[in-house]
């Protein structure tokens, strides 16, 4: 990291001085060594995993930090759960049908910037398939940065102008291999990788910062498609590479041996810390980094929430465990009774714990009461590193935090 870059970085979080443990600060200020903080439209962005600098959303995400608040930094939001692909890792998989109608989207972007969130995604499904997305990108502002997750199916140049005149902060398009046939292999769909590069052009005609995003499997790892995905991703011109790691969930439900062992997941943090650590390409998002016990573990239910399309709250996109309705009680309500069960962030993947527990009949997300069961029965861990550094007897609300967007 550059002088000019490392004082960008001391601009960002010159706030929390005096208000958070100097550990902390100086903690995090010393593993932005291994980010790659870049600028884009005037402002300032490490990865997704933070609100862009300066914004409203920002400011609220620092307001948080100081106060020690347990607030849903990021919420993301199933649109829809239509899509044309069929993926062997989707997430979504299994879930009910249903969708909320637009006053109920509308209703549940309000009651997240109630509740104080700074990051909202926008996934499904596929997005692109939601008429009123923009509509609700626009609603998000300017307290939420937003992202939109698609596989850059019907992204054309007129959408992209859309979603640039409602503000988004972010789109991400899903790929699946560096190779055009071979991502169309597993979309199942001819044609679709030729439809993900339009899309990443398109957005970038249209002024957006645009991400590409895939999951780092095991047969990834060892190929070396990641680099070679990566290199696309250069090539294209991207600000951003999201690198999930893989879960057993959705349409990998029962398939406990597709998650990763450590020394994969250490592949996967490694990959993020040198990709940065050379100074230029996309920046490197890898959540086997962020997530890790060094930095900030799992916040899922803690300081993130996913909401389905049909208006299940979830503690997060790959934890189909519902603990209430959307559409039938306040957001706010459900948030509180989740503190019971999420009253501090965790070290190691919630899913990790509860792969082998879901029954591979039942319809997905879980009901409340079972959900509740098998949450309670996973007790808590050691505070991630992150964290450790930040608590204090002092904290008020259980706690708080930085960092926590998926």
């Amino acid at each position: 990291m550059g002088i000019a870059t490392a004082l960008q970085v001391v601009r960002m979080f010159a706030r929390l001085t005096g208000r958070v443990p100097a550990g902390h600060l100086w903690y995090l200020f010393r593993r932005m060594a291994n980010e790659r903080p870049h600028r884009f439209n005037g402002q300032t962005r490490i990865n997704t995993f933070f609100p862009p600098y300066p914004s409203a959303a920002f400011d609220r995400f620092c307001a948080a930090v100081i106060a020690r608040r347990r607030v849903p930094f990021s919420v993301y939001l199933a649109v829809t759960g239509a899509c044309p692909f069929h993926c062997p890792h989707c997430s979504y998989a299994g879930r009910a049908n249903g969708r909320m109608s637009r006053e109920q989207l509308l209703d549940a972007v309000r009651q997240m910037k109630l509740l104080g969130t700074c990051t909202l995604g926008f996934t499904g499904g596929e997005p692109m398939l939601c008429d009123q997305l923009e509509d609700l990108v626009a609603a998000a502002a300017p307290e939420m940065a937003t992202i939109v997750f698609t596989t850059g199916h019907g992204l054309d140049d007129s959408r992209a102008g859309k979603l640039a005149a409602a503000g988004v902060s972010c789109v991400t398009i899903g790929i699946e291999s560096a190779n055009a046939g071979a991502h169309d292999r597993v979309r199942g769909k001819a044609g679709s990788f030729a439809e993900a590069e339009a899309a990443v052009r398109v957005c970038q005609d249209a002024g957006l910062y645009t991400a590409i995003s895939t999951v780092g499997t095991r047969e990834r790892i060892a190929g070396g498609e990641l680099g070679a995905m990566y290199d696309l991703g250069r090539r294209w011109g991207v600000g951003e590479f999201r690198l999930l790691a893989p879960v057993a969930t959705g349409r990998l439900r029962g398939c406990r041996a597709a998650m990763l062992g450590p020394n994969e997941r250490r592949a996967l943090f490694d990959f993020h810390v040198e990709h940065n650590r050379r100074g230029d390409g996309p920046a490197v998002n890898s959540f086997a980094y962020l997530e890790s016990d060094e930095l900030f573990g799992c916040g899922a239910g803690y300081h993130h929430l996913y909401i389905d399309a049909a208006g299940q709250v979830c503690p997060c996109d790959l934890t189909p465990l519902s603990f209430g309705d959307v559409t039938a009680e306040p957001l706010a309500d459900i948030w509180r009774r989740m503190e019971q069960f999420f009253p501090r962030p965790r070290r190691g993947c919630l899913m990790a714990v509860l792969a082998g527990r879901l029954d591979p009949a039942a319809d997905l997300p879980l009901p409340r009461e079972q959900s509740e069961s098998l949450c309670a029965s996973c007790g808590p861990t050691a505070l991630p590193e992150g964290y450790r550094r930040l608590l204090t007897p002092a904290s008020r609300g259980g706690g708080g935090g930085v960092g926590g967007t998926r």
